[in-house]
């Protein structure tokens, strides 16, 4: 699977940003940008019902995932930056942060990057997030393991394993940065879910077993494989952003 194949989480994900006070006023003159992968919705039934409460209420039979995993190889930040002169062309501004770092996407503490940005208005902001595969070495570039519980109530462990390169791009625009010695955390938010939207049960029951685990990969269970990478391609699905102030309680689009 190329590159495309896994633009991957971005089509089924949020993008926020949240702002807070430091702590260290060392730097009075700039703020700093941190990145954070959060996986939501670990637990859900199948079939998924896209646009529907779906992980409101577990119902066999149904899926929990304790572990999603990625090797996070490269950050690049490229943002524009209205001029405070003309207040109409943007300066053109580009940052990259360089890993590899193993990040736990059901950690909400883990941050990465840390970029430096510039009170002021900014037209755009842009993230691209590279996992690649000679950084994993053996292991996957992208990997869950979870649990399945059947119709019966019989629990089956199960795995996703992807070994390809990953990228990620995604954008917010109309960022604000209004105060200077701000920590900014931009978060992006995959919805394990929606990832296995289009899946049945009867998929899952007739899935081959690897010592007693489905395997989830582009040489096991094949059809299942394809079913997820393909909606990570699916130009159909649409990214959607929510700027979340420290005061702003509606989680709306």
């Amino acid at each position: 699977m190329n590159k495309k194949a896994l633009s991957v989480i971005l089509v089924v994900c949020t993008l926020g940003f949240a702002a807070c006070q430091k702590e260290d006023l060392a730097n009075s003159d700039s703020s700093t940008l941190g990145v954070k992968l959060l996986a939501l919705n670990k637990s859900y039934s199948l079939p998924v019902i896209k646009n529907n409460t779906k992980s409101a209420v577990i119902d066999s039979p149904y899926l929990t995932w304790d572990t999603v995993q990625m090797v996070v190889s490269k950050v690049k930040l490229e943002a524009e930056l209205k001029s405070l002169v003309t207040h109409h062309d943007s300066i053109e501004i580009e940052y990259k942060w360089n890993g590899p770092q193993l990040i736990d996407l059901l950690d909400s503490t883990t941050i990465f990057g840390n970029f430096i940005l510039q009170p002021g208005f900014y037209d755009e902001i842009e993230l691209k997030i590279e996992g690649l595969k000679r950084d994993a070495t053996s292991s996957p570039v992208f990997y869950m393991s979870g649990i399945y519980t059947n119709g019966e109530g019989e629990n089956i462990p199960v795995a996703l394993e992807i070994y390809t390169d990953i990228e990620f791009d995604t954008e917010k625009e109309s960022v604000e940065v209004s105060e200077s010695n701000m920590d900014i955390i931009s978060t992006i938010q995959l919805y394990l879910d929606e990832l296995m939207a289009g899946i049945s049960p009867e998929q899952m029951d007739n899935a081959a077993l690897t010592d007693g685990v489905i395997l989830i990969s582009a040489e096991s269970n094949k059809n299942l494989y394809q079913s997820i990478t393909e909606k990570l391609v699916d130009d159909d699905l649409q990214c959607k952003y929510h700027h979340k102030d420290d005061d702003d309680d509606d989680d709306d689009d």
